[in-house]
């Protein structure tokens, strides 16, 4: 028997480190793929189907019985990986230690008729149930805690930015609305997902399920029901839109959480100040530069978008094989899934954190407005009716320019005005109007709110 993994290879990856491991994956989402309860899991597939054999008698009920009840026992992973490196077959050292923990009597009928990637299609299946539900769960806590912040925050003003650059007013509530707009679309995709996601895989040696004649699709629905899975029409051995739909899905979900995480980034800058991320005196941003306070959260949460869209594309790329089964796309899935899956896991766990300890600091917003010039749609909208809208336009570009060197607004635009309204109010000190602002957020909460009154709290099985 070859040596075990070493603690030290087992930490080599960042998702098993254990001094790193947090930020790339959470305890729940390792869990999912850890090597032990992937055994386990293809045990359970392969009793599942033990028992939709037995109720089509084609093996002894006794013998389901007997494989039923290797579910939950801890699999001897070494020995195990022995046999898988003797025989060079993805489950045959699986079965082979399964089958010396079987009777006499039952261990011929353990893993009859079907194949490998039945197995592990079905396994990435109930992966996909588990990941989801988890994902599931800390975006609508997300899109929670945002639509609070929205509320309280409907009609706090600050800039609107363009190009980096300051813009007109918006309100806080706005910004935030848009983010919870957008994650409710997350939600919706992920829900749409789980009848295409959530189906096993029965298919045999090439999809037709040859070995089992006449009983073949009687088996397969019987096999579904088991498991609590959806059956597929036909068997999907090289068709891998099922997985690359989930992780695109994924893909789009952490990367719209990357977007608020940008966003939280470029607002903590000290030279704008509104936004920070939530901390405790013991998280320390520099040891060179005492007085930083880093936006850890939001950068890794970036991070982990990039990497899930990576593995994303790749998987999208696995979609191209050849005839009946093609292991060269199928089995890089192996590598990828759980990698994609683990850090989109990370990334909505942060995020959801990320949110509840935002630090919004109202008067920085308001300051900032005032340092800009928050006045330049509203007088633009104002003069447009009196000198058209491109004179309008001309006439306070001139007038900005004029500004920034330093010259008085409200003069440099009065001299520029037509006799007629020489001496017209001018909006510059009114307060901006956010009316527009708050009504769209007031219509994105009903929304959610609408949509969550109908939806269920868990994902998948």
């Amino acid at each position: 028997m070859e040596p075990s993994l070493s603690d030290e290879a087992l930490g080599a990856h960042m998702i098993d480190s254990v001094i790193f491991g947090h930020s790339w994956a959470t305890p729940e989402s390792r869990s999912v793929f850890s090597e032990q309860r992937r055994m386990q899991r293809w045990v359970e597939i392969l009793a599942a189907l033990a028992r939709a054999q037995a109720s089509l008698n084609i093996i002894p009920r006794s013998a389901a019985d007997e494989i039923g009840s290797l579910v939950g026992r801890e699999i001897p992973l070494e020995a195990v990986a022995e046999q898988t490196r003797a025989t060079s077959h993805s489950t045959l050292g699986l079965i082979r230690i399964l089958r010396e923990m079987l009777s006499e009597a039952a261990r011929d009928h353990i893993y009859v008729g079907i194949t490998v990637q039945d197995v592990t299609d079905t396994s990435m299946s109930m992966e996909m149930a588990e990941i989801g539900n988890l994902i599931w769960a800390d975006l609508r806590e997300t899109e929670r805690a945002l639509c609070a912040l929205a509320s309280t925050h409907a009609a706090t003003p600050m800039v609107g930015r363009t190009h980096g650059q300051p813009g007109a007013p918006i309100t806080f509530g706005f910004k935030v609305a848009s983010w919870a707009d957008e994650i409710g679309r997350s939600l919706e995709r992920l829900q749409s997902l789980q009848s295409r996601a959530l189906v096993c895989q029965l298919g045999g040696a090439v999809g037709s399920l040859g070995f089992f004649g006449g009983q073949a699709l009687e088996l397969r629905a019987a096999f579904a029901t088991e498991l609590g899975l959806g059956e597929p029409d036909i068997s999907w051995l090289t068709a891998r839109d099922r997985v690359a739909e989930f992780a695109s899905v994924l893909a789009m979900s952490t990367t719209g959480l990357a977007r608020i995480a940008n966003e939280v980034y470029s607002l903590q800058r000290a030279e704008i100040g509104e936004l920070c991320e939530a901390t405790s005196d013991s998280v320390v941003g520099s040891i060179t530069m005492p007085h930083k306070r880093n936006p850890e959260s939001s950068e890794q949460i970036v991070v982990l978008a990039r990497l899930v869209r990576s593995g994303a594309a790749t998987l999208l790329d696995t979609m191209v094989q050849e005839h009946e089964r093609d292991a060269r796309g199928w089995k890089a899935e192996w590598a990828v899934f759980p990698e994609l899956c683990n850090y989109a896991c990370a990334a909505t766990a942060m995020a959801r954190a990320l949110i509840d300890g935002i630090e919004v600091d109202a008067d920085q917003m308001l300051a900032n407005l005032a340092n800009g010039s928050a006045e330049s749609e509203e007088m633009l909208s104002f003069l447009t009716p009196h000198l058209g809208k491109h004179q309008a336009q001309d006439l306070l570009h001139q007038a900005y320019l004029s500004k920034a060197r330093g010259g008085d607004f409200s003069t440099e635009v009065r001299k520029r005005l037509p006799a007629e309204i020489a001496d017209i109010e001018l909006p510059i000190t009114h307060a901006p109007n956010s009316a527009s602002s708050e009504e769209m957020v007031a219509s994105v909460l009903a929304s959610l709110r609408a949509r969550r009154s109908n939806e269920s709290d868990v994902w998948g099985l």
